[in-house]
């Protein structure tokens, strides 16, 4: 529990102080976000924010994680892989949102990379996730089925769901970046959760490497915590592709690591409702040249229904809460006889 305080620590210390700094030096530049023409718009005014303030809170969790992993390596010669894995996947998808948001500002757009180019790029991640995974981790190829104890092995087509996790987590976590501080403080509340499991699974179930999947997502909700601070509305920073990226993988990483592939559906559930309503606007449009929200992800619907930005934000936070506190309640049903 110790570890999980000192990463929880210094993570949101770094994350608070550095992110002032960091927006200063973007101001002397003159750098900020473009916004979508397409966008609500009331977002007009955020035309010029600070961006890539995912750079701060990836940094500050990263280097929290490692600092405690060798204090713990010192003390007790001890460490997992699959602490050090976590944390690379966070820091190459927090690398695809970073050359994403560059190619943004370098170009004055409110869009980097193309489309397929990103798909490509996190393609090229999950390889790395499946081949660490299935090499040096031997982690299961079975999913396991909640309120059960039934594990469907699903030999080598387990990756292809691996695959698919990565990319729709990362996504659905960049569609819920909309509004200022939405992403962070729901991204917040899922790796608490996780944070949460891990800790009982190194403690109950006793599997040894959970602990530093337990320090690098309390490293990581502290930083989005500390970061939050700036993130909130109106913000004075964004995230941008480089934060929402990176927390997709760390909670798809982290998720896949610890078996717990279907309860993140339930733990990410706002990250799925703002994926399905893109997809169900889009689908829905083809097919009958008419619209089912106001304008997609979700978050925007609320707000041209006349909810007042903060009002969506923190009503979508408690939504949050209640899909990430069930999935909870679902986990910890299999320790109760």
């Amino acid at each position: 529990m110790n570890w999980i305080f000192l990463s929880i620590t210094i993570g949101g210390f770094l994350s608070l102080v550095l992110t002032p700094l960091f927006i200063r030096f973007q101001n002397r530049k003159k750098m900020g976000e473009k916004i979508r023409i397409d966008g609500p718009r009331t977002h007009s005014t955020k035309a010029g924010t600070p961006t890539m303030g995912g750079i701060i809170f990836v940094f500050s969790a990263a280097i929290a994680f490692i600092i405690v992993s060798l204090i713990k390596y010192y003390r007790y010669n001890d460490y997992s892989i699959e602490g050090i894995f976590i944390t690379s996947i966070l820091v190459l998808c927090s690398l695809l949102g970073f050359i994403d948001d560059y190619m943004a500002l370098k170009k004055q757009r409110s869009l980097g990379l193309r489309g397929w180019v990103k798909i490509f790029l996190l393609a090229l991640i999950c390889v790395y996730f499946i081949l660490f995974a299935r090499f040096i981790l031997n982690i299961g190829t079975y999913i396991n089925v909640p309120f059960t104890d039934i594990k469907i092995e699903l030999g080598n087509w387990y990756y292809i769901i691996v695959a698919l996790i990565v990319i729709s987590t990362t996504n659905a976590v960049n569609l819920t970046d909309g509004l200022d501080g939405l992403a962070a403080g729901s991204s917040s509340i899922v790796l608490a959760v996780f944070c949460f499991i891990a800790f009982l699974e190194w403690t109950i179930v006793d599997s040894s490497y959970a602990i530093d999947i337990a320090v690098i997502a309390g490293s990581t909700l502290a930083a989005c915590t500390g970061f939050l601070w700036w993130n909130t509305a109106p913000a004075d920073i964004f995230m941008g592709d480089t934060g929402s990226f990176g927390l997709g993988g760390l909670i798809a990483a982290i998720a896949i690591v610890l078996k717990q592939e279907i309860l993140l559906i339930v733990i990410g559930g706002l990250f799925v409702v703002e994926a399905l309503s893109v997809i169900i606007q889009v689908l829905w449009f083809k097919a009958s040249r008419k619209r089912v929200f106001k304008m997609a992800p979700i978050h925007h619907h609320f707000e041209l229904m006349g909810w007042p930005e903060i009002k969506v934000i923190i009503r979508f936070w408690l939504v949050c809460s209640i899909f990430a506190a069930t999935g909870f309640f679902i986990y910890y049903l299999k320790f109760i006889d």
